[in-house]
């Protein structure tokens, strides 16, 4: 008989700690310390949240996730005409752990439904589910049509296998792309010589300098501009601590004449490198050195027998098509809850984001929104 077993406080999540850990997969997202660290410092999040199927008394797998008050913007382009703020039920990237299969995800999926109070949430948010996959197709299939959120964006994410050197790395990627590589590292070092230097932080110790020149080269970055990627936040702090201490953490720092020029974060976990906050200052792009950064970094984990994967999350970028080996489509499924508030600002979104989708691809098919972005690229520069 199938029991389902609820966790709503964080003493009741770490006493399935034994339960969780059996039950982890390669998704620091979902790791059990990684929630409740990011539950107590950010200041929306409201609790943790678990839930626990077993089956004649065994667990067989688990949801992980959280309770968290979010924003629901409703825009036209880049125009925002209400923020309200909903609360939700999110499970995180990951989240769905054990066995997640035909059998299982219907009943997993309804027991997550079931295990909030009436009217406590909003919607229930499956965070970055791979399309096609058993929870996403069930999801889509299970929710209502107006009780599902419409046009969520779609995302591709990348990944590349970590061999045992990066020339191995190098191998499998075209000629030119070699030859390219190879033609501007050599470029970059007979500039600097000597004082093209990169520097690895992993300990608690290092924590402060590794913002503070991170932060530098950020402030320079169209990302700052636009308030998105690398953070100094407390709950950034707090998660970058927790793994130092775990020995997942690695920041790698690429200082030019003594100056932080190019900055890639990210976390060893099960095996899998995942790459978190990254930029470079603009001053010098003519160096290349966030590709320059990323092959020093490459070379460091092929000298890792405990990693097997870099893992470059979500979105599609010029450099994730270069060096990656496999894509897939992740997005996210926003499952409204039937009440008269969450029910209208579901349908005013979802004609929103319909509307935007619909420019965003006509302006793909003249070309204008490729110019656009080059221009903000431009401006954001000189902002810096």
């Amino acid at each position: 008989m199938a029991l389902i077993e609820i966790a709503r406080t964080a003493e009741e999540v770490l006493a399935l700690r034994p339960i969780w850990e059996t039950l982890q997969t390669p998704f620091l997202t979902s790791d059990l310390d990684f929630i409740l660290t990011y539950v107590r410092n950010t200041r929306n999040a409201v609790r943790p949240h678990a839930v626990v199927l077993r089956e004649g008394g065994a667990p067989v797998a688990l949801v992980a996730g959280r309770v968290e008050d979010i924003a629901a913007p409703i825009t036209i382009g880049p125009k925002t005409l209400v923020n309200p703020t909903i609360r939700c039920l999110t499970v995180t990237y990951g989240g769905f752990m054990g066995r997640v299969d035909e059998t299982t995800v219907p009943r997993l999926l309804g027991a997550v439904t079931e295990s909030v109070e009436p009217g406590e949430v909003d919607v229930i948010r499956l965070r970055m589910l791979r399309t096609g996959s058993p929870v996403h197709s069930v999801a889509l299939e299970r929710a209502p049509l107006l009780r599902r959120e419409h046009f969520s964006t779609r995302m591709t994410h990348w990944r590349a296998d970590i061999p045992g050197s990066l020339d191995e790395f190098l191998a499998r990627r075209s000629r030119r792309r070699r030859e390219s590589v190879r033609r501007y590292s050599r470029r970059l070092e007979r500039a600097y010589g000597d004082e093209a230097r990169v520097e690895i932080f992993r300990t608690r110790d290092q924590l402060d300098r590794l913002f503070a020149d991170s932060g530098l080269v950020h402030r320079e970055t169209y990302q700052h501009v636009l308030g998105v990627g690398f953070s100094d936040e407390r709950v950034q702090r707090a998660l970058t601590q927790l793994a130092m201490e775990r020995n997942w953490f690695r920041g790698y720092v690429l200082y030019l004449k003594g100056v932080p020029a190019a900055f890639w974060h990210g976390n060893a976990y099960k095996g899998v490198f995942g790459i978190g906050a990254t930029g470079f200052d603009p001053a010098f792009a003519e160096d290349r050195p966030g590709t320059y950064l990323l092959m020093r970094v490459i070379e460091d984990l092929a000298a890792d027998d405990s990693v097997h994967t870099l893992d470059f999350s979500f979105g599609d970028a010029e450099y994730k098509r270069n060096f990656g080996d496999e894509s897939w489509v992740e997005q996210d499924v926003v499952l409204v809850e039937p009440r008269a508030r969450p029910l209208a600002l579901n349908l005013a979104r979802s004609a929103t984001l319909g509307a935007t989708r619909a420019g965003r691809r006509a302006a793909e098919r003249t070309g204008a929104l490729t110019t656009l972005r080059r221009r903000r690229r431009q401006l954001t520069k000189g902002a810096g």
